[in-house]
């Protein structure tokens, strides 16, 4: 008799990376064959939505100012980087004050039902002083900028993932305080498996 695969569904904010998300997929898996994992890209808005809808078990998203009740662990503290044109800035520096970018344009990489959510980060949670124009992925933002069209927004962890010969990447300063983004595990109930899986989550962060 076949066993039957029990599912394990997560949705993540896909402007996260999901490196360590598919590490921890891949140690839970060897674990646990008979568990189907489903990892579910969406956006910030969208992950709360399948959590909150029964869609998901895990929602990997970040920290923000909502209302939420769900139950919450943390994963890690991400540094927020300017992602600049490159030689904008002598290579020894490193970190920028927010303040400093305020006269460039600031790209914020969101598909169209996206752009009200991540435009109120920027503007009234990081309190960015500069014209937002939107850019619908990562690539197009990071091709605008390498061209000298301003510069756009990731965090640390996200930056490793994309091509930066033809970007410069600074550390985001808010009065000397590097500007950070809280990445969480959200779910309602805890089950034996979400707790595994978020623990090992930890490990990978």
């Amino acid at each position: 008799m076949k066993n039957k695969m029990t599912e394990l569904k997560i949705a993540y904010f896909d402007q996260l990376g999901r490196k360590e998300l598919d590490q921890a997929v891949q140690h839970f898996v060897l674990k646990h064959p008979n568990v189907d994992v489903k990892l579910l890209a969406t956006s910030h808005d969208g992950a709360f939505a399948k959590l909150n809808e029964d869609e998901a078990d895990i929602a990997i998203n970040d920290l923000r100012d909502e209302n939420l009740n769900f139950d919450e662990t943390e994963l890690t503290q991400a540094g927020v980087m300017a992602i600049l044109p490159k030689g904008m800035y002598p290579n020894g520096i490193q970190m920028i004050e927010k303040d400093e970018l305020n006269d460039m344009t600031c790209f914020i990489v969101a598909k169209p039902e996206e752009e009200v959510s991540e435009l109120h980060l920027f503007k009234d949670l990081y309190q960015i002083g500069s014209q937002f124009i939107a850019s619908n992925s990562v690539e197009e933002a990071a091709l605008l900028v390498a061209s000298g069209s301003g510069y756009f927004i990731l965090n640390e962890n996200t930056v490793r993932l994309i091509n930066t010969a033809d970007l410069q990447p600074l550390f985001l300063l808010d009065h000397g305080q590097l500007i950070k983004q809280k990445i969480m595990a959200f779910y309602k109930s805890n089950s034996a498996l979400s707790s595994e899986f978020i623990k090992l989550l930890q490990q990978e962060y």
